[in-house]
């Protein structure tokens, strides 16, 4: 009986369900003439008395089905619309429920366009609407329909949606909560849905408002951010920004930090305060890390006067620690930074930070080395522009220009020195730490506070070190092969500084225990690794019967027969020292040649015949039988792995029949749940040397389950983060194979492998003599093929088949376009709790697993490849592709969405050019970059004005655009993106130096008398701290992209002030970004463009000069002009002219 039901097609289930709940089986005749059918069902809906509920519900089904069959051509109905409608108008009166939603869903089918839409509205049905959604009688049944009916008129046509409709969502939105209605968040969404479709209406019924107070009431990240973001889209453009009041509305976030008496709901009982005041600081914390996360956001939280970040700002110095803990919560999320437990000890919270610290993605049964990898060893890309780097740059700048000043690493690595020298409180928290003249505890609390940068700073120098002893085993090898000359000289250094040696030997060897002592676990480890790592020692140089008793009491302890390190459980106390001394035993066996030849034989046979017992068992028994996963014994492959670089360990293994096992692991990638095993041996044997690893690793990628190929794919990017040598000679072989697999999944992974490998042109070059066929992986493909366009070799392979003109006809007709949705793509998914899958094309949510900060490095561009070679630049100019891209620039079309996204089209197109010192040179003939910073500065849509400071960045990329972009104003971080430590070049400005020598040694908070000072100053001409031109010529900018900075007068603020209130400085902050305070020209008017330039760039725009490819050549920077400040993308710009409104 049970399976009789569960084998019923879902249809049958729901008809039946009707007919449980009483509604009548009215028989349908399609045979019949469509005319005579839905005379039939009118008449009995239309029926006051006569025909019962139940009959009633069941004709208006038939209505459905019979509007399916024929479809929507009237002449067939035998009715009008308008009859139809009266009709079913009349069900939407019934008493009973289950007919008003049956007739709510016949009014859905029916509405098809717009025309049947306004039929409906004339006949003012949407006040029945309203009536069915209103009700709350147990009835969600009807309310659903009706709700569903309302999403079908905005998708029909929004600008028709009825106010009466409007009123009662907003008002279910508004108060649904306190009346627990289970229809508040769908009414909320559907709200959000309409504002983005009708801003309008919605704006006129207090809409806004309501959408703004269900963010605070709102603890779930996905659907916060939803419903902020519907705010932020209708600011970002100048025809739905009026109906947003952003100094009342937007602010309304940030009310449950800044008012220390507010409470969202009159009525919350006093026991409940609590409880309700943490929930709203979550929702607030929320919503403000998703307002800064877009530009509308930024901009408008970042105003002058009274913004939103001063605000925040200001609550630092208020005595509330509540507050303060909530605000550093969201600085730490809005910065990207991981928060740290609350304790006291300041080593454990660094140690919770750490990036390196275990996570449980690392699992062998989940990502294993591949996850830890992704997270420990750096992206290869050096050159291209991380476009992360520039979001947080324009941030961290937006807080220190409202008053934030710290000391924090991430200023010096991402601001430009002219902007961040005078932030750091350093010498300041120094004085306070070593004077008499303060109070103790402030004494105290200053010394704790500098004895604790101290340990940051050496945490920060020791980098990102691997958890893993797998990860660490692949890295050492590395570092190994290309040192090898280094450790040989530190190894006689060694000798030459160690007096004494056999007797000191003798010595460890009686204190380490192992030679009378049996209990393994109680012997001196610590001098046993001294012993094992001993320069100079080893079997063939002591023939000493203690060093053979100790080898033999190791060997006995290693190998996997006794039980003794193989019982061990994983996280044992000594786990990994006992592993590491493992490792280095077998080396030093290893070093004492044929004396050590007989234990290491002993036991490396002891381990094959480990590893042939777990190939030989069933597949559900071995891994629980060995303890694979839970015991020591999975790490004696790190032993096979330190015996694989050696040629004597090769030999070893293979006298030692290790070809058996080597077949048993072939043997294994075609048998299921043997994944454990396979990941181990691909992990830990060695692949720099041509033989049986690298015949393993091919198996497994071609031969193994579909999740084993997947994790040997991700190891080669682990390989080529690492350095392995000789990659490109096998490695880029290996990843092409991949292009070609069956699962979706692996090829993807593996052209992201090959996309990060061509960053080194060894890589690129292997790549291109491959020829690979990369057709059938869409358009990711393609971005990887035109990456051969950056060299001759490989522009000559392309061009000789035709394809470099087919390609910049495509990119002119769709690509530049698709290319803004890509990027635009990945900078969504890094800013926002949503990801998209490989296989779909919609979003989905995010787990809450801890994620590394995302990278969104610049995607290859066809014009961006071309410009890497004179011969393409001669291609892009014979095709007038500069000029074309230009016009669209100075007459851009910005009432449609299709038009800014032509614009932002043209402006990733000519940023993508400019990177290269060939393609500046065509956009300085065309005279392009004014127009572009025109836009950045005055652009009313928001988001343009952040995609031409991206483009500015892009431009950056090049000493020679770093030199050119300094004429126009704007300053920039030149040291390389791998720099942990910039160095401050020589040029310090001598009154840079005056100034620092009369800073006082106490930390001031600011006075009135200050801050008239410093205004007063702001006013008059910056005096900026640049670096001369020739002496940054000594800067190593090949490579990397540049970061540029608005350099701020030195005397805007005091140096050491650690908490300025927003009375310290008026802040010159975004002049370039404000919003609008009378309508500005229209970007295309050449007045507005004549009329923001100084006269210089007026000079240079009048004078066109013939458009030829030149040699690059360097820019020396012209006095005078006003001062710019972005990081390779996002941009600050102060007017000298114009007093700052943002």
């Amino acid at each position: 009986m049970a399976a009789s039901f569960r084998g019923r097609p879902i249809r049958s289930l729901r008809m039946r369900g009707r007919n449980d709940s009483g509604e009548e089986n009215v028989p349908l005749d399609l045979s019949r003439e469509p005319s005579e059918n839905f005379r039939e069902i009118l008449q009995n809906v239309a029926k006051p008395h006569g025909v019962s509920n139940m009959r009633k519900l069941g004709h208006l089904n038939n209505f459905i089905k019979l509007l399916c069959s024929v479809g929507h051509h009237e002449e067939q109905f035998g009715f009008t619309y308008e009859e139809i409608i009266i009709c079913l108008r009349l069900a939407l009166l019934n008493e009973a429920k289950e007919v008003r939603a049956a007739g709510l869903r016949a009014l859905r089918y029916l509405i098809r366009d717009t025309c049947v839409l306004q039929k409906v509205l004339r006949l003012q049905v949407d006040y029945l609407i309203s009536r069915c959604i209103d009700i709350q009688q147990s009835n969600e049944g009807e309310r659903t329909q009706a709700l569903r009916l309302v999403r079908k008129i905005i998708s029909v046509n929004a600008m028709l949606f009825p106010t009466s409709i409007t009123n009662s969502l907003i008002a279910i939105g508004t108060d649904g909560l306190q009346e627990r209605d289970r229809m508040v968040r769908a009414a909320i969404a559907i709200v959000c849905e309409l504002a983005l479709k009708n801003p309008e209406v919605v704006a006129k019924r207090g809409g806004l408002s309501t959408i703004l107070k269900s963010v605070i009431d709102c603890q779930l990240s996905r659907i916060n951010e939803a419903l902020i973001t519907t705010i932020l889209h209708l600011l970002n453009h100048p025809c739905t920004r009026q109906y947003v009041r952003t100094d009342v509305e937007l602010e309304q976030i940030l009310a449950p930090f800044t008012d220390f008496h507010y409470r969202h709901n009159a009525d919350t009982a006093e026991g409940q305060i609590k409880e309700d005041r943490e929930a709203r600081f979550l929702s607030s914390r929320m919503a403000i890390v998703a307002a800064f996360r877009s530009w509308s956001g930024i901009i408008n939280l970042c105003k002058d006067e009274n913004s939103g970040i001063q605000s925040l700002i200001g609550l630092l110095c208020i005595p509330n620690m509540e507050v303060r803990k909530g605000l550093l919560e969201v600085f730490y999320e809005i910065f990207r930074l991981p928060i740290p437990i609350a304790t006291q000890d300041f080593a454990e919270a660094l140690q919770s930070v750490d990036p390196a610290r275990f996570q449980d993605t690392w699992r062998l049964s989940d990502g294993f080395v591949a996850a830890e990898a992704k997270v420990v060893l750096l992206h290869r890309a050096r050159s291209r522009p991380d476009l992360m780097d520039n979001y947080l740059a324009f941030v961290l700048s937006a807080f220190i220009s409202s008053g934030l000043l710290e000391v924090s690493h991430i200023a010096n690595t991402i601001l430009p020195h002219s902007h961040s020298h005078h932030l750091h409180c350093l010498p300041t928290l120094i004085n306070m730490a070593a004077s008499f003249d303060i109070p103790q505890e402030k004494r105290l609390r200053a010394s704790a506070a500098v004895n604790n940068l101290k340990r940051f700073h050496e945490w920060k120098k020791k980098g990102l070190k691997p958890y893993s002893l797998y990860l660490d085993h692949i890295i050492r090898k590395s570092v190994l092969t290309h040192n090898r000359r280094d450790s040989h000289s530190r190894v006689q250094k060694d000798i030459y500084v160690i007096k004494d040696a056999e007797e000191a030997l003798m010595l460890n060897l009686r204190d380490s225990q192992i030679l009378n002592h049996k209990q393994n676990l109680e012997w001196n480890w610590l001098l046993i690794a001294t012993i094992l790592k001993w320069p100079n020692v080893n079997l063939r140089n002591n023939k000493d019967e203690q060093m053979h008793k100790f080898v033999r009491r190791l060997l006995y302890f290693y190998k996997p027969s006794s039980k003794l390190y193989a019982g061990l459980a994983l996280d044992h106390p000594n786990a990994r020292q006992l592993t590491v001394v493992g490792c280095q035993f077998v080396e030093f066996l290893l070093d004492s040649d044929e004396d050590g030849q007989g234990y290491l034989e002993d036991l490396v046979r002891d381990m094959v015949s480990w590893l042939s017992s777990c190939s030989g068992l069933k597949p559900d028994r071995c891994l629980q039988s060995n303890g694979l996963l839970t015991t020591l014994s999975q790490h004696y492959f790190l032993f096979l792995g330190t015996l694989s670089p050696h040629p004597q360990g090769v030999k070893l293994l293979e006298k030692c029949v290790c070809i058996f096992v080597i077949c048993s692991l072939l043997n294994l990638c075609s048998i299921k749940n043997q994944d454990a095993l396979l990941k181990l041996a691909v992990t830990t044997l060695d692949y720099s040397r041509d033989g049986l690893a690298r015949v393993i690793l091919s198996k497994v990628l071609t031969a193994a389950t579909d999740t084993c190929r997947l994790y040997a794919t991700k190891h080669l990017r682990v390989l080529l983060r690492a350095g392995v040598e000789f990659f490109s000679s096998w490695g880029m072989e290996l990843l092409v194979t991949q292009l070609h697999d069956h699962s979706k999944v692996v090829s993807i992974e593996a052209l992201d492998i090959l996309d990060e490998a061509c960053e080194d042109k060894a890589n690129l070059h292997a790549l291109i003599q491959l020829k690979p066929a990369v057709s059938h992986l869409g358009d990711k493909g393609l971005l990887l093929l035109l990456r051969f366009l950056s060299i001759p070799k490989g522009f000559s392979y392309l061009n000789e088949r035709g394809y470099v003109s087919k390609q910049l006809d495509k990119w002119q007709k769709e690509y530049n376009l698709k290319y803004v949705d890509l990027i635009e793509e990945q900078l969504n998914e890094a800013l926002t709790t949503y990801r998209k899958p490989v296989d779909g094309d919609n979003y989905v949510r995010r787990s809450n697993q801890r994620l590394q900060r995302p990278n969104v490095y610049l995607p290859v561009h066809l014009y961006g490849q071309l410009v890497h070679d004179k011969t393409g630049c001669h291609l892009l100019e014979a095709q007038n592709v500069v000029p074309d891209l230009s016009y669209t620039i100075r007459s851009p079309m910005l009432d449609t969405w299709e038009g800014i996204k032509q614009l932002k089209a043209s402006l990733w197109a000519l940023g993508n050019i400019g990177s290269s010192n060939w393609g500046l040179n065509l956009l300085q003939e065309e005279n392009v970059i004014p127009d572009i910073l025109v836009l950045a500065q005055h652009c009313e849509v928001l988001s343009v004005r952040g995609t031409c400071i991206y483009v500015l960045g892009v431009i950056s990329k090049t000493k020679q655009g770093c030199e050119v972009l300094k004429q126009y104003g704007w300053d920039a971080v030149r040291h390389s993106r791998r720099t942990l430590w910039p160095v401050t070049p020589d040029e310090v400005d001598t009154q840079l130096i005056s100034e620092l020598s009369s800073v006082p040694s106490t930390l001031s908070l600011n006075s009135e008398s200050t801050s008239s000072r410093h205004n007063s100053e702001s006013e008059s001409q910056p005096n900026m701290y640049i670096p001369d031109d020739d002496k940054c010529d000594s800067l190593d900018l090949s490579d990397e992209p540049c970061l540029y900075f608005h350099s701020k007068p030195i005397k805007d603020r005091s140096p050491f002030t650690i908490l300025a209130s927003t009375r310290f400085v008026r802040p010159r902050f975004l002049n370039s970004l404000s919003l609008p305070s009378k309508k500005p020209r229209s970007t295309s008017d050449p007045k507005t463009l004549s009329g923001s330039r100084t006269p210089m760039e007026l000079m240079t725009g009048s004078m066109r000069r013939t458009r030829t490819v030149t040699e690059p050549s360097a820019y020396i920077r012209t006095a005078g002009c006003p001062e710019h400040l972005y990081r390779g993308g996002w941009t600050y710009t102060v007017s000298s002219s114009v007093e700052s409104s943002c």
